[in-house]
């Protein structure tokens, strides 16, 4: 009888199982028992808790972010003096505006002095009338007067009183616009570059108030905007530490253990706005740590896409592991920790 193959194969198994030498047998045992080991102690490494958000490099002073060069008055654009790209110091000229009306200057200047004179005649006539009324009052007093008539001479000095007045206001609104009519050179409000221009010039018509320029000033102080998921925000506080990658500079950084980063910058959190932007995410500005250094400004302009890590509370790697898989928010930290860990 011939012998079955399915017991030749297990014969031959037992055979290679009894030949493995007790020795290799311990071995495996101990490695798994060390990978276990391993896996165990690797769920109570510390973990640092962060909330990520993204952004971008803004100014933190409001006065040195971009701003608009607006027309001042109505008319087209004569000449440009910058393109852009363009460096510029204070006082230096941007554009040339000119009138519609090239003769509007020589009849605002015939206005005024139209309107210079009505005033003139309505001081003369305010003199006038109260030395009227100062007569009128005496002789009123003195019985010789009706009080009609001291009564007119009061309304008469009241009404040049009030025509003085809007002569004066008059002259005033017409000198302003005098006053912007020869502001037609704009000239840079800042020291700084620059970033569009209104193309054109010769035929194009502009409004006042319409933008002609914009311009980002030099600025040494910087900060950094991050938007902060609503899932989140609850936790982070002002005060908070922050590891800032800017977009351009290579970096490494584990989240958990930012001790060890390297490409990113310290920051921390200067304040946070109180209300969302319309889409369930929250503005967190962000300055550098106090005796830290950010890439110079030549290098880290304004715009320049932000990725953060805002440190929140410590906790295992394995909580973490369990947090991420079931979605919960990080942990919250005592207020006492918070101001321990921060001294």
């Amino acid at each position: 009888m011939k012998p079955n193959a399915g017991n030749l194969h297990q014969k031959s198994r037992a055979l290679a199982l009894d030949a493995i030498k007790p020795s290799q047998k311990r071995f495996g045992k101990r490695l798994s028992q060390m990978w276990v080991l391993a896996f165990l102690f690797s769920m109570l490494v510390p973990w640092q808790q962060t909330a990520t958000g993204f952004g971008k490099v803004i100014a933190y002073d409001p006065n040195e972010r971009e701003q608009e060069i607006s027309a001042t008055l109505d008319g087209t654009v004569k000449q440009w003096f910058v393109r852009e790209g363009s460096t510029v110091k204070v006082g230096d000229p941007i554009v040339e505006l000119s009138d519609n009306d090239p003769s509007i200057l020589v009849r605002l200047e015939t206005e005024r002095k139209a309107l210079f004179q009505k005033l003139k005649a309505s001081e003369s006539a305010v003199d006038t009338t109260k030395l009227n009324l100062d007569r009128q009052k005496n002789l009123f007093q003195e019985g010789l007067s009706s009080k009609r008539e001291f009564e007119q001479a009061q309304v008469e000095y009241s009404r040049y009183l009030v025509d003085a007045a809007n002569a004066s206001a008059d002259l005033a609104r017409l000198e302003v616009r005098i006053s912007r009519q020869l502001t037609q050179k704009i000239t840079a409000p800042v020291n700084g570059t620059i970033l569009r221009v209104l193309a054109g010039q010769g035929g194009r018509v502009v409004k006042a108030g319409q933008m002609l320029a914009l311009i980002v000033p030099e600025t040494p102080s910087r900060a950094v905007e991050l938007w902060i998921s609503g899932n989140d925000i609850s936790l982070v506080r002002q005060g908070d530490k922050v590891r800032i990658q800017f977009e351009g500079w290579p970096a490494i950084q584990f989240s958990g253990w930012p001790s060890i980063a390297i490409g990113t910058f310290p920051g921390v959190i200067k304040f946070i706005d109180p209300s969302d932007a319309s889409t369930g995410k929250f503005r967190v500005v962000i300055e550098p740590v106090e005796g830290s250094s950010w890439p110079e400004s030549r290098f880290l302009r304004q715009g320049t896409r932000s990725l953060g890590w805002i440190q929140l509370g410590r906790v295992t790697l394995g909580f973490e592991l369990w947090r991420q898989l079931n979605g919960f928010p990080p942990s919250i930290e005592s207020p006492e920790k918070v101001k321990a860990e921060k001294k």
